[in-house]
């Protein structure tokens, strides 16, 4: 009979462990228990959930008018008919340039700008005879319920028919979880050469369910002008601090909220943000484990997605037994102007509830 090993090897900081830990006491990170894979197959099931219930044909709706160069988080009726294109157009649209707007499913996309890229860190520059160039985007969610999910790794690049490197080191990524009447806002960037004639980038909105692309052509400097008019009305179910709401499973007490200064000289806001830290504490009133981290979260300043910070020592990141608590933070990045701030925590997967909070400092 084969005997059991006294100690095994931890997979993430390689020290000597006892066999049937399932905590390494060294680095502190997990090692066995075989949940992992059902909580990332759950989430994998939740986006083809949530990727069916949005599918739809790409369709082009609009233009951005020229002689405005804003438009309303939400278009209403009276927009849509002014920037409702010829049915002979609409239709017959595969490939999008800057200034279009289009809906697939309850995503709205609306191809900004594009034109040459400058990279000011002299290490990240590109190969001789590339050069970098952006394209720019806003997306918003226009469902009644559900998220959507945008990341720039939906997106392809191709100089004349050639697969195209992703430049992922700028700061204004627009990837980001979206919940009903949110939107974002960025850039992609590619490494192109210098002599291509003709650029396309593709994006795929459905990963796990279709292989159909939505093609948007590079035209070198121009810009639309569009951007989102601030959404500074605030959700009036947003709780504030002090408040104890009990959500799907779990008891969360908001415990403070406060802007953060980091004391790492290499980690600072980019000009005009701040950092802003919500602190909470859970306690799982259900029967069975619950998993807490600070992907769970969300925010939104004045409806335009904002980057989390993920550098402080007590960011939530907990697994509670049945009447276990917790207590961390969650940090993000956010515009030092903004007048509405809000925290989304999101309470279930599979129905995509989610409890609000005022996340603007006092």
């Amino acid at each position: 009979m084969k005997e059991t090993p006294e100690t095994k090897l931890c997979k993430h900081c390689k020290t000597q462990i006892p066999y049937a830990a399932k905590v390494c006491p060294n680095c502190r990170k997990r090692v066995k228990g075989g949940k992992g894979k059902w909580i990332v197959l759950a989430v994998i099931v939740a986006v083809i959930i949530a990727a069916v219930a949005t599918q739809d044909n790409p369709r082009k709706v609009g233009e951005v008018d020229d002689s405005q160069s804003t438009t309303q988080g939400q278009t209403s009726p009276e927009n849509e008919s002014t920037t409702q294109p010829t049915q002979t157009t609409s239709p017959e649209k595969t490939q999008y340039v800057v200034g279009d707007i289009l809906r697939d499913g309850d995503l709205e996309i609306v191809y900004i700008a594009s034109g040459d890229y400058i990279e000011e860190n002299q290490i990240l520059q590109p190969e001789e005879g590339e050069k970098y160039i952006f394209l720019q985007f806003a997306f918003a969610n226009r469902g009644e319920s559900g998220d959507i999910s945008i990341s720039s790794f939906s997106f392809d690049c191709y100089a004349d028919g050639y697969a195209a490197e992703t430049h992922y080191w700028n700061e204004e990524d627009f990837s980001a979880t979206l919940s009903p009447g949110r939107s974002t806002t960025g850039y992609i960037c590619f490494a192109v050469p210098e002599n291509a004639q003709e650029i396309e980038v593709e994006y795929t909105p459905n990963f796990f369910l279709s292989s159909e692309k939505i093609h948007f052509l590079f035209e070198g400097e121009k810009d639309s002008g569009f951007q989102y008019e601030p959404d500074t009305t605030p959700s009036q179910d947003a709780h504030q601090v002090g408040d104890v709401v009990e959500s799907d499973n779990m008891k969360i007490t908001y415990k403070g909220c406060e802007i953060y200064t980091s004391d790492n000289m290499f980690v600072k806001p980019k000009d005009g943000y701040q950092y802003i830290t919500c602190t909470f504490e859970f306690e799982n009133l259900s029967d069975s484990d619950q998993y807490i981290t600070v992907y769970d979260f969300d925010c939104y300043a004045d409806g335009l997605s904002c980057g989390g910070c993920y550098i402080r020592d007590d960011m939530l990141s907990a697994t509670l037994s049945s009447g276990r608590k917790t207590s961390g933070t969650v940090t993000f990045e956010v515009p030092v102007d903004a007048t509405v701030i809000e925290v989304e925590f999101l309470s279930n997967l599979w129905t995509g509830s989610r409890v609000i909070f005022n996340a603007k400092p006092q």
